[in-house]
């Protein structure tokens, strides 16, 4: 049974590290297709593997992770620290912009992720590519009375503040960036309005897809807006920027349902059952019947159901194979094994219910997170610092 004392900051944590340490403890077997071959390399203990081709030879697999080491996140674990990351960098407030520019930092050309960069993430940083482009040429070519060098450097100073800041004050700094050099009411406006060149594809660019990388960001986001009235719309925003697809947000917004009662109840059938509700009320003809298969199949482990719905990175199977899962575990360390066991996308279905799990039964508890687990991330100081930033340890 969950722990009733936790609090709710310390149900927050538990949702945080429960996803990330449940992604980077399946990396070692992710997209190995083959179960019965996990079963064979790691009989009881499968977690923390680390990667090699050998594991994958002569069975349906794909090693994606050839430089990652034993205690890396995979791309799913990258996404999840993007925004909490995004998160503590902006006072646990979510904002479009911020947390875009965050993943393009990442992910992006010159960015601090290495390795496999999979198809939405590849779609969406192409989208913002183009779209930034025809925003800047929109920009250029606005009409101008001076001379095209001064015109140059309006751009510039737009363009390096755009990157910093949003808004109101993203107006003042460019601003104050034109009048440093040239005091002059005209270059001023045209500046500003070059800005709002720039604002009209402030749009979504997350790629036409249905996978699981859409659930990614959320532990982090949900965990800052537990309990408040704009959750969902902030779900809404954040799937859109990596998965802008209607069926994504669905699943995502389900998701979130579920991951916010973790936190606020801390109770696992109680979640799934508010996040059934949910989905009887907005999604009754996609979301609710994938719930309702997943606990209809309780006497059957987790890794058969899998293997029967289907192992691969789309939502609508990996989303009710975590549901099951969740469902029927007894413990963190449960939950997470059955994950790995049942083989694909493992890590892409661990954020999920890393985060259910963590919150409902928290940090070195009997049945919650292992502390010797948490240790083996590897950055482990890096992503503490960020948790610590957007949820204190302090109990509320």
């Amino acid at each position: 049974m969950p722990s009733e004392s936790l609090s709710i900051n310390e149900r927050k944590r538990g949702a945080i590290i429960g996803a990330a340490v449940a992604d980077a403890a399946s990396m070692g077997f992710h997209w190995l297709y083959d179960q019965a071959r996990i079963r064979t390399l790691e009989p009881t203990t499968p977690e923390f593997r680390q990667p090699s081709s050998d594991d994958y030879k002569d069975v349906p697999g794909y090693f994606a992770h050839e430089n990652k080491l034993s205690g890396d996140f995979s791309q799913y674990g990258e996404q999840h620290q993007t925004m909490l990351q995004s998160l503590a960098d902006n006072q646990g407030v979510y904002d479009k912009h911020h947390y875009e520019t965050a993943f393009a930092k990442c992910f992006g050309f010159g960015g601090s992720y290495s390795g496999y960069i999979d198809h939405p993430t590849r779609d969406t940083l192409t989208n913002i590519i183009i779209n930034e482009k025809t925003a800047v040429d929109r920009a250029s070519n606005l009409p101008f009375s001076g001379a095209d060098e001064i015109k140059r450097k309006l751009l510039t100073k737009v363009l390096g503040n755009a990157k910093q800041a949003t808004g109101n004050e993203l107006k003042r700094r460019v601003e104050a960036a034109v009048r440093l050099t040239d005091d002059d009411d005209y270059l001023v406006q045209h500046a500003l309005n070059m800005l709002k060149e720039l604002d009209t594809v402030n749009v979504h660019h997350g790629a036409d897809d249905t996978q699981l990388p859409a659930l990614s960001k959320l532990p982090s986001l949900v965990a800052a807006y537990a309990g408040n009235d704009e959750l969902l719309s902030v779900v809404d925003s954040a799937i859109r920027v990596t998965n802008n697809n209607d069926s994504a947000v669905a699943f995502g917004k389900t998701a979130a349902k579920l991951i916010e009662e973790s936190i606020l109840v801390g109770e696992v059938r109680h979640a799934v059952d508010v996040a059934k509700t949910y989905a009887e009320t907005e999604y009754p003809d996609n979301i609710l019947p994938l719930l309702e298969q997943s606990l209809a199949e309780l006497e059957t482990s987790t890794p058969e159901v899998t293997a029967r719905w289907g192992m691969a990175c789309q939502l609508k199977i990996g989303f009710p194979s975590s549901v099951h899962n969740i469902y029927k575990s007894g413990s963190y360390t449960e939950a997470v094994r059955q994950n790995i066991y049942a083989g694909g996308d493992s890590c892409g279905r661990s954020i999920l219910l890393g985060a259910v799990m963590g919150a409902c039964f928290g940090i070195g508890t009997h049945n919650g997170i292992p502390d010797e687990w948490i240790t083996k991330l590897n950055h482990h100081n890096e992503f503490m610092n960020y948790l610590n930033q957007l949820v204190p340890t302090v109990s509320t």
